[in-house]
């Protein structure tokens, strides 16, 4: 396992953690919208972080089949990584990002953290777990409470292979989907995606997903992933 050689600032709120690791629930009679993006956690089974990296791809296929019923081809997934000596955080340039999101495509940055030690999930071990930060999936979600309902359950249905439980049946729980509390429009998301660069100490969603408190010596770098054609 590789480490990082430059200290990494670490974020460590109430806020951060009682709202994006432990809510699970809507609240409920509130018109959840997705404009802001979508957080996605997974608490995978027995994986380092190797074994969650090579599958980001394959997840953002899946979920674009599960939110628009597009079947896109792994040649037309661009995948930008991170780095694990200087910026963690790879991106398009700030016009193709602009164009993307025109072209109503979705962009998600993934991270991986390390469950805590006295974690049963941990085994003893450096198991980890995967979270996402997507964002342009609202073109693709309906407004009314129940159907959008049917299709979170729908996304945690075409995500539960990534679990790599033995069994995919019982993924309640395991996968959680949510609407993003922070406020990013289309102009502000370049900045607000370079947030574990600029700004590590900002209390955002990204630079929670940026930081792996449980193990701190251990930095991962971030996975951006997006469409190359229109669907």
């Amino acid at each position: 396992m590789k480490l990082i050689e430059s200290p990494v600032k670490i974020t460590h709120t109430t806020y951060l953690q009682d709202w994006y690791e432990t809510n699970t629930k809507h609240y409920s009679g509130e018109i959840i919208s997705y404009k802001n993006g979508m957080f996605i956690s997974i608490d995978n089974k027995h994986c380092y972080y190797t074994d969650l990296v090579k599958e980001f791809r394959d997840l953002y296929i899946s979920l674009v089949l599960a939110i628009s019923g597009t079947k896109l081809s792994k040649t037309k997934v661009k995948q930008l990584l991170g780095q694990w000596k200087s910026d963690r955080i790879t991106l398009p340039s700030r016009e193709q990002l602009l164009s993307l999101l025109n072209n109503k495509i979705p962009i998600l940055v993934g991270g991986v953290h390390n469950y805590r030690k006295d974690d049963p999930r941990s085994k003893g071990k450096e198991y980890t777990h995967s979270h996402f930060y997507v964002y342009n999936t609202h073109h693709y979600l309906p407004s009314d409470p129940k159907e959008l309902r049917d299709i979170e359950d729908k996304i945690e249905r075409h995500l539960s292979r990534y679990i790599k439980a033995p069994t995919h049946k019982r993924f309640q729980g395991i996968i959680k989907v949510k609407p993003v509390m922070d406020n990013v429009s289309p102009l502000q998301l370049y900045d607000y995606l370079q947030s574990p660069i600029t700004n590590p100490l900002e209390e955002n969603l990204i630079n929670y997903i940026a930081s792996n408190r449980h193990l701190p010596s251990i930095q991962y770098p971030l996975t951006t992933i997006y469409s190359t054609q229109k669907f």
